[in-house]
């Protein structure tokens, strides 16, 4: 099954109502650059009664359930129902589970003011403290939480962020890219007192083979292994 990654399923839907709105708004002007020359003055005296402008005029101003106006009514509220059920579909999409059972489980705790990072390694336990280590080309599960106030966790080249609260367990995917090297920010989106906005993490791409020899060595061989690649980044 191909996963969409999720910032281009943001991307899709951004570029729809994107192209939806440029099409309204052309029309829109298209039609009062139409009627500024249509009805322009014609020298005739104030008060004498010129009509009422014609067909497109009768369109745009007679009441909306009379004549053709209902035509437009109709297509308006098609395009808005099919805007809706785009953005609920795509929606539903990115709350369900990741797609494929191999991804990568990575628990996030939030905490004044950074991000606890555990991976299950062997039956054990390994933590970082706001730098996560992932390999490339990889479907990665974070179940986030949160061990004093409300926080929200999120990656904005991924366009997905998540709740992080006391008590409750939530999720969000992401696919990381096909490349190593790359390096992002993850933030906290929810103000959550004076240290909030230093409350930033690293999350750092790495080559998948490398990443998953280490991980299947063993909790030592991987906890290593990820303390040197966060080494070369502080």
């Amino acid at each position: 099954m191909e996963v969409i990654p999720t910032e281009a399923i943001w991307w899709r839907l951004f570029l729809l109502f994107t192209a939806v709105g440029v099409l309204a708004a052309g029309t829109v002007t298209a039609f009062f650059i139409y009627s500024l020359f249509k009805y322009r003055s014609s020298g005739q005296a104030l008060g004498e009664d010129r009509g009422t402008g014609g067909r497109i005029y009768r369109i745009m101003v007679e009441s909306p359930l009379s004549g053709k106006s209902k035509y437009l009514l109709f297509v308006t509220g098609i395009i808005v129902m099919g805007l809706i059920v785009a953005t609920i579909d795509e929606t539903l999409y990115l709350e369900k589970s990741p797609p494929v059972e191999d991804a990568l489980v990575v628990m996030v705790v939030g905490f004044q003011f950074g991000w606890q990072f555990e991976y299950s390694v062997g039956g054990e336990t390994v933590t970082t403290i706001n730098y996560l280590v992932v390999p490339s080309d990889t479907l990665i599960e974070f179940r986030v939480t949160s061990r004093d106030v409300f926080h929200a966790f999120g990656i904005p080249e991924f366009k997905n962020k998540i709740d992080a609260i006391p008590g409750i367990l939530n999720s969000m995917w992401i696919k990381t890219p096909d490349e190593p090297g790359k390096v992002y920010n993850a933030y906290c989106y929810e103000l959550c007192g004076i240290g909030h906005s230093l409350m930033v993490g690293k999350v750092i791409v790495v080559d998948k083979e490398e990443f998953y020899n280490a991980y299947n060595s063993g909790p030592d061989v991987f906890s290593e292994y990820v303390n040197n690649v966060i080494s070369k980044y502080k």
